[in-house]
């Protein structure tokens, strides 16, 4: 079940903190990198955050979660995550959908690592493309990806 997530109540920002840290795990392995931001994040800092957060929750248990900022008519795409027992069950495609379908006049960006594979893939299937790289640290590049 897709819901808005109110982020600011410590029981969920702590969900979205456990989501965040095995999702990131994952994709810090895939990528070679261990500096992932995400993964030194507190509740607190989910809680104070301006983004708004959804989920899915499947049995009870959040499996996915996608946060975005809107400005004017920009979207951008702060964090999609999935738990890796969720993994390629369609999560991350049906809450990009919803935030896609609902913001569909806005201009919309994510960025991601250029070795994740997976996300790129996704954000491809969903009409994305590389609109930059950026040397982000040693053997790091971040892709920014835009919705044509």
């Amino acid at each position: 079940m897709l819901q808005i997530l109110e982020h600011q109540r410590v029981d969920i920002a702590l969900q979205i903190v456990a989501v965040q840290v095995e999702a990131y795990q994952e994709e810090a392995r895939l990528i070679g990198f261990a500096d992932i931001p995400q993964l030194t994040e507190s509740k607190e800092d989910i809680m104070k955050s301006k983004e708004v957060f959804i989920g899915e929750i499947i049995e009870g248990k959040l499996a996915g979660v996608l946060s975005f900022e809107k400005e004017n008519e920009r979207l951008t795409i702060c964090r999609l995550v999935v738990r890796p027992h969720y993994f390629r069950k369609g999560i991350g495609s049906l809450l990009l959908t919803h935030v896609l379908q609902r913001y569909s006049k806005c201009e919309c960006i994510v960025s991601t690592a250029e070795r994740n594979t997976p996300a790129i893939k996704l954000y491809e299937a969903h009409r994305f493309s590389i609109i930059k790289r950026t040397a982000a640290a040693d053997n790091f590049v971040l892709v920014t990806m835009k919705r044509d």
